[in-house]
């Protein structure tokens, strides 16, 4: 009994340090600014509108209409349509999740051989560059055109020198360089040449991945870089229950799951269970026969709520937990999420999924015993920022940017995680000031090194003025502390 407590008062110490620090990290904020991608020093208070600050449009009007947001998908172009008359792609394509005309992968356009100026949307909106989701009907997939909320993308690459073998457990192998050898079946695979499984959802439709592979023989004037398979039946999530309305789909860093939310003032999270896939044990080999499954076999479920009134936008931070922004706050499982083998916190992420039940993840899954991870939390450092109203969110490398609703106002964090506590660790610091208008999502763009904001101008409440063509403001991109 003594050595019980005297463990419970070793815990609680532990975790009274691990606050202690937390606290101390948000208060850091200045640092010394290195150069950003344009060559300058980040602006002392942020950027404001003007020159580094400049109009990303496409024609006069723009083509956008309410986008609610941009990644970018590396792949084998340098030209765009494969023409040296035409841009630099940089080794990849943005692709936009317009609402106005859908999701797009966007034609770089401006002077031959040099960065892209602008974008431009496909004409003719053609199945290969431009995807809407099919419409379930009971059990079976319509022929409808549903509009692709907004998502995230995965690039599952293979290094076949990390994988263990029979006799020799690789302790350096993951499970993302597992799951990426087993799509491969062991071939050696980069981010610009392997399969990138883009994960969204739509209000009529629901969660679906689609895989975006380079154009086989790409010629001169045709597709550059990788295109979309039509979606289809292989690729809806079909154990989520029809009538969610959801309208983001976020992978998780490693690829191990697949989470799904809703704008319609639903709180439920649906997660799925290796939505690729089991790759299996990275301590053993590949399954020499492993095949990407269609997603109607994959298990999903409610595994809590994001007690938000709305939830505009779902995303995986660096320190690969899941994070809900829209109005009010930015939450996350635990007010600090995080856990570790030393800091053991069962309502974390993931394990929280089992919280209470004496089954694995995959088992709870396989029986569908939901909703163990209850309601998350407002997340303390984003409250620290004096958040509200968080409309957009986007994770780069270390680094996630919040745009609030009104103004066009970008707020910058870098996220670590403790070593020891396994609990997430923040700096933030704001990093556009605001004034350009209603914010509707963000993108980062790596051909350009480019944060991208969405904007209705001159709106100053959401549904009101109608189908107002969007501008996109253009910042350099700072990722320096």
């Amino acid at each position: 009994m003594l050595k019980q407590h005297g463990e419970n008062r070793s815990k609680h110490s532990i975790r009274k340090v691990i606050a202690l620090t937390a606290a101390a990290a948000l208060l850091n904020q200045n640092v010394a600014w290195a150069v950003c991608s344009d060559g300058g020093n980040f602006p002392p208070g942020g950027f404001g509108v003007g020159a580094r600050a400049s109009s990303w449009v496409t024609s006069s009007p723009p083509d956008f209409f309410t986008t609610n947001g941009s990644i970018f998908v590396p792949d084998n172009s340098t030209f765009e349509s494969n023409n040296p008359s035409q841009p630099l792609t940089g080794g990849g394509h943005n692709w936009a999740f317009d609402q106005g005309q859908t999701l797009c992968k966007m034609v770089d356009t401006g002077p031959a051989g040099a960065k892209a100026t602008a974008w431009a949307f496909p004409t003719g909106l053609p199945t290969t560059s431009c995807i809407n989701l099919p419409i379930p009907n009971g059990t079976v997939l319509t022929a409808g055109a549903d509009i692709p909320g907004y998502g995230t993308a995965i690039t599952p690459t293979c290094n076949p020198g990390l994988l263990s073998t029979a006799t020799t457990p690789n302790p350096n192998n993951t499970y993302f360089n597992q799951l990426g050898c087993s799509i491969s079946h062991g071939v050696a695979t980069t981010a610009k040449t392997a399969t990138t499984f883009l994960f969204t959802a739509g209000v009529k439709s629901g969660l679906f991945n689609i895989p975006l592979t380079n154009v086989t023989n790409p010629a001169v004037g045709g597709e550059a870089g990788k295109v979309a398979a039509v979606p289809g039946d292989a690729n809806w999530y079909s154990d989520i229950p029809n009538g969610q309305k959801l309208n983001a789909g976020a992978v998780s860093n490693d690829g191990r799951f697949v989470i799904a939310t809703s704008l319609k003032q639903q709180q439920a999270i649906f997660a799925c269970f290796n939505p690729l896939g089991d790759p299996g044990d990275p301590a053993a080999p590949i399954n020499s026969n492993f095949i990407v499954p269609s997603a109607r076999t994959v298990n999903c479920m409610s595994v809590g709520n994001n007690f938000l009134k709305v939830d505009q936008t779902t995303a995986f931070g660096p320190d690969n937990q899941p994070y809900f922004s829209g109005q009010k706050a930015v939450t996350t499982f635990n007010g600090t999420p995080g856990s570790s083998p030393l800091n053991p916190v069962p309502s974390a992420w993931p394990q929280c999924i089992t919280q209470g039940t004496p089954f694995t993840i995959a088992q709870a899954f396989a029986a569908h015993s939901a909703n163990h991870c209850g309601n998350a939390a407002p997340n303390g450092s984003f409250l620290g920022a004096i958040l509200t109203e968080e409309w957009a969110i986007v994770t780069h490398g270390s680094y996630m940017y919040v745009g609030l609703e009104g103004g066009g106002t970008i707020t910058q964090f870098k996220v670590t995680t403790d070593p020891i506590s396994g609990l997430s660790q923040y700096k933030f610091r704001t990093y556009m000031t605001g004034g350009v208008g209603l914010t509707n999502g963000l993108g980062v763009a790596d051909d350009i090194g480019s944060l991208l904001l969405y904007v209705n101008p001159n709106v100053p409440v959401r549904g009101v003025g109608g189908n107002i063509p969007e501008t996109v403001t253009k910042l350099p991109l700072c990722e320096d502390f």
